[in-house]
Formats: C-alpha cells, structure tokens, sequence
C-alpha cells in the first residue's frame, strides 16, 4: 500500500481560503504534521488551519441551511446524465487553436431554465467546460469562493482526525451535509453538476458521515454507489484539476459501509450479527483511530461468510457496539471552536440532534443495560457465547465506568479487548480462559506513511525512541512513572525522547528499538505502531496482555523490560546491542517486518491478518465451551405404554 497523496490541488487555492500554509517541499503543513505526529493525531497547532477553513464554510452556510426541512429525494442519475449529454456534444464541436472547445450552450442543451449563463455565441469556452469544472459559481448552486472551500477539502474527504476534538470533527461532515441538503432542496441536480461536477463529488465525499448518521446505512451506500458512478461517467480529475486519493473509495470506504464481502478465512464458524440501532450508528465516522477496532470487526463479520440469519446455528453472537466513539461525541463546557446552538453552551447548532449523537457518563449502566434489552438470545447460554469489542481502556472510558453492573448481566461473556488490565477495574475484568486481547486500529494512511519512513538495519541510527505523551505535556501523566524516567534518557547520544514531534514518523523509521511504556493504562497504540516502522518494541508495562499470542512469537520480535528497572542499564543494553549483535538485531527487525501484518485491518482475505488471528481464537474457544452452566431440563424415557 502506497501513502495517499496528500492535498494535491491546494496549491491552486487562495491561501485565505484554504488556510493552508505550504512548507519548502509543497506538502501543505497541516496534513504533514497530522500524519507524522504520535498520538493523538491533533493538536491545537495541526488542526488551526482545517478549523479555519471550516470557520469560513460554516459562517456561509450556518443560516439558511439549518431551516431546509422538505427535501426532494436523491437522484444521481441527473448528474451522471449531465455530463454524458454534454460530453457527446462537446465532444463533436470543433476544436480551437489552443485547444478549447468552440462555442456550445451546455445550459441550453441541457437545462435551459437553470439560471446558468449560457456561452457567449461565436466565443472559445475554456477547456474547463469540457470536465464541468469551472465552479464560476450562480444564483442555483454555490458561488465561486465557496466552491473553492468545497475544494480546499476535496482531496482529505477520507480523514477523519484533522480537528482539535471529536465533536468538532464530526461538525465538519455535518457542514458538507447542510450543503448536500441545499443541493438535494434545489431541485436543480443537473445545474450543480454542470457548474461544479467534482465539486459536487467532494460535498458528497464529505457528507458520507453526516449521511449515515441521519438517513441510515442505506442511504450513505446508496450515496457512495452514486459517487463511483459519476467517477465512472467523469473520471477526468486530473485534467479538471481536482485529483483525489482514490484508494479510500476501493478500500476502506466499502468496508465500512457494507459493501465489501469476505470469506472469513475459511472458517466454518457461524456468527450471528445482532441489528443494534442507534448503538453501532456512524461506521464511518467511528472507523478512525485506535476505536475503529470496534467498527472494523462489526462490519468484517456482518460481511463475512461466517455470518448466519439463523440463531440456532449460531456458534457466536457478536454485539456491535460503538462505544468509545460514541462518548467521546459529548461536547465540553464552551467547547472551543463549537459551532454552539443560540442559548446553549454546550450542543453544536450545525450536527443535528447533537444530543442524540453522543452517551452521557452519568448514565452509562443504564445505557448498557438498554443494549442489553435488545439481546434476545443473551440468556440461552448464559451470554458465554455473546462477543463484546471494547477498544479503549476495557470498560472504562475517559476514566469513567461505563458498565459496573457487568458481573450480574454479562459476567460469562467473550470480552475482546485492546486492554487486559483496566485501571479503575482491576484484573476481575479481563479472564484469560474466556477473554482475549486484540490490536487497535490504524487508519491506512497512517500506516502506509509509517511504512513510507522505514529505512533496513544497517541505515539506522537512532538506538531507540519515545514521543508522545509525559508528565511535562499532559496533566494526566503527572504520576506515571514510567514516562518520568524516561526524560533520564533525552540527552544521551543517539536516542530521541521527548514531546510530539512533526518528524515522528521519521524517527521511528531510524530507530532499532521503540519504546512502549505504560501510561494512563497499560495498553498503547505505540506498540502496533511499531511494527509498521520496523522498529523493535521494548515494552516497558508490566500488565501489557499481549494479542494473538498463538500465533505471534513475541519473545522474538519485541523486548519486554521490567517497569522497576527502568533505568540506565536499559540504554547500556541496547548500546551493546546494537554495536556487538548488529545480526540479532536484524534479524529481530526482520520478523517485526514479518509480522506487521497481524495488525493490519486491511487484510480481509489473507493468511496473516488480524481477522485469521481472531478467529482462531474464536475456534479454540468454542472447543473450550463448558457443556452447560446450568441444567438443561429434560424428562426420563417413558418405559412401555
């Protein structure tokens, strides 16, 4: 997998539009350092140029879009058909010297009472008539400058973490959906085509999430197979100067919206997939990050050839539940940055129902128990055959429980967890002989950019490193002290440890080792990040429950040191190391390369990848099923008449 191309167009965007300042090698800045930095993937300095261009779209559309209530229904054709109409005709008018076409009144042929101007009679149209992509703006669609906002956003339709927090985040999808509304209220599909083709692509690319929010999975893949069909009726993006990534809408776009089919690797597993509502709402807004895990499962066994209608077949019952994704929607106090309601200092006046969207932390039982409600066979078993996916931190979330009634209602329950040891919860929350351990998510391009840096053994130079998170950046790590000692090791020669930098993944790439301390919890993301770089973990958390460790040798890929020795015999260790067993080392790196492969969520057909490994898992656990907890009734044969 190569890296997406980043903004490609934003150079032909008026820098106080697009907000988007560009470094010495044309890379816009804020894309560079959202793509290079640990985690999180946002901060105030990476995010203020992607707020400002929202700012701006937002402060144009935030009146009247709001008040659209009696919207015509979506019809794609009208735009395909536009373009094939007058594409033919375009296409049989004769030639200028600089390459134009000569005069032909597209509105006239197509949409004559449209409100567009037509071309002025005996004068060359510009070439861009040919792709309909002027975007010279009318009184019927946009005007010009918010067609250019529209394409400041255009080629970053596929990323999600751009903004300073989740609810700003999804108030960028929520902006282009307003839009998409004024479109579909225009009845003027056709006009809207013509004037902006790609324009209208990328508020429907942007819109995708806003979509399935609202209107349902449904509409958001009926809207995705209508964006692929205008592409297959006009692909002339590069020629019309607006290129995209294109690999999101082959690969994760499908995925996780339902439409890329799997063979569950063979398995002969069946595993019946509950219709859980508003509680697996949003699959592709939730899909990025490390909570995707919760996503990505979800959506590889509802399309898998392991999934069964029939419940007594079932081997497995797995509860799609978004959530992390969905508690992190709750706004703060004044959000900074919020589009805020009139009056209300907390709820965002552009996602719609904002209230609706998120979870409340003071309601979190009975939210859990509601999902529950919805479980008809949760009892049949005693729930030891129910799958549950949690992707941060177990049951709690922003340090919160989100479940302590978990041992009346699912104590016997398949956990898959990113986190055995849950602080808040204890080790009562993880069991090893039911329970198991699983990766967090990587976006694509996350993990392509990583892969991009990775330079072989002997071109390294770094003996290890850390970025991310400690005591002097971040309150919460005030009293970890595994990330205190590590500012010990800053100014020695050939480490690199400190803060969030732009050039992490760089770093990673240069490095032997990477370290992956404990934090706040035990779990972290660096460790999977790791592999994608070909840097050697040392992991530095005691209480770390490794995943897939049937198939995974960890003993040859990674080093785990001791919390409590932490200290300057590590960095002695790997010195020698380095400098005396360059071989091992190589060797090492080699099968951390090897064995990247298991944290790839991308991977929907191939031997190595982390649905094989849960699956496996799923199997031995089946094998391992008690034959009952409690007695099944039955009544002795009756002897003779």
């Amino acid at each position: 997998m190569t890296p997406a191309p980043a903004a490609s167009v934003a150079a032909s965007i008026p820098s106080c539009l697009s907000g988007c300042s560009r470094r010495e090698d044309g890379a816009p800045q804020q894309q560079t350092r959202r793509r290079r930095e640990g985690q999180p993937l946002h901060s105030a300095s990476s995010s203020s140029s992607s707020a400002t261009r929202l700012g701006l779209l937002q402060r144009m559309l935030v009146g009247p879009l709001l008040l659209n209530s009696c919207l015509a229904p979506l019809h794609f054709g009208l735009a395909a058909s536009a373009f094939s109409a007058t594409a033919a005709a375009a296409s049989a008018a004769p030639s200028a010297p600089d390459g134009s076409s000569s005069a032909v009144d597209r509105s006239a042929l197509l949409f004559p009472d449209d409100g567009l101007p037509a071309a002025p009679v005996g004068e060359n149209i510009p070439a861009c008539w040919q792709t309909f992509s002027c975007c010279e703006g009318s009184e019927v669609t946009l005007s010009s400058d918010m067609w250019l906002l529209v394409k400041s956003w255009y080629s970053q339709y596929h990323l999600r973490e751009l903004l300073d927090s989740t609810p700003r985040m999804l108030e960028r999808h929520y902006t282009f959906y307003n839009l998409f509304k004024r479109l579909q209220g225009s009845q003027a599909w056709q006009a809207w085509a013509a004037d902006c083709y790609f324009g209208v692509i990328g508020i429907l690319l942007n819109a995708l999430p806003a979509i399935e929010f609202e209107d349902g999975l449904s509409a958001a893949q009926n809207t995705f197979m209508g964006v692929m069909d205008m592409f297959q009726q006009n692909n002339q993006t590069e020629k019309a100067n607006w290129t995209l990534p294109m690999e999101p809408l082959s690969l994760q776009f499908p995925f996780f919206l339902g439409l890329r089919p799997n063979g569950c690797h063979g398995s002969k597993l069946k595993v019946f997939v509950y219709e859980t509502g508003s509680f697996s709402s949003g699959s592709l807004f939730c899909s990025a990050g490390q909570w995707g895990v919760e996503v990505a499962i979800h959506r590889y066994f509802s399309s898998s050839a392991c999934r069964t209608s029939d419940p007594n077949e079932a081997d497995f019952f797995l509860v799609p539940d978004y959530r992390a994704c969905h508690y992190h929607l709750a706004p703060t106090y004044q959000q900074k940055g919020l589009t805020r309601l009139e009056g209300d200092d907390y709820h965002s006046a552009l996602i719609r129902n904002h209230k609706d969207k998120y979870r409340k932390g003071d309601e979190a039982d009975v939210t859990f128990r509601k999902l529950l409600a919805q479980l008809p066979h949760l009892k049949d078993k005693q729930g030891m055959d129910h799958i549950f996916v949690f992707s941060d931190q177990g049951f709690i979330v922003n340090f919160t429980h989100t479940f302590p009634s978990w041992r009346d209602e699912i104590p016997h329950a398949v956990f898959m967890t990113t986190e055995g040891f849950t602080p808040g919860c204890g080790p009562s929350c993880f069991s090893p002989w039911k329970d198991f351990a699983i990766p967090g998510h990587i976006d694509p391009e996350r993990m392509a950019a990583i892969r991009n840096y990775s330079l072989p053994s002997n071109e390294r130079t770094l003996l290890f490193n850390f970025h991310g998170r400690l005591p002097v950046n971040h309150g919460y790590y005030e009293n970890v002290t595994v990330r205190r000692r590590l500012l010990d090791f800053a100014d020695l020669p050939n480490v690199s440890v400190g803060g969030f930098i732009e050039e992490y993944f760089e770093v990673m790439g240069m490095s032997h080792f990477c370290i992956v301390p404990e934090g706040t919890s035990s779990w972290t993301n660096h460790l999977y990040e790791s592999f994608f770089a070909g840097c050697i973990p040392i992991i530095i958390s005691d209480r770390f429950v490794l995943p897939f460790q049937e198939v995974i040798p960890w003993n040859e890929v990674s080093i785990r040191w001791p919390q409590e020795e932490l200290g300057l015999e590590l960095y002695a260790y790997i010195s020698d190391l380095v400098q005396n067993h360059a071989p091992v080392v190589a060797e090492m790196k080699r099968k951390v390369d090897e064995a990247a492969c298991w944290f790839d969520f991308y991977r929907f057909e191939e031997p190595c990848s982390p649905y094989a490994a849960i699956l496996k898992t799923l199997e031995q656990r089946k094998a391992a099923f008690p034959r009952y907890l409690y007695p099944e009734w039955w009544l002795p044969v009756r002897l003779g008449a």
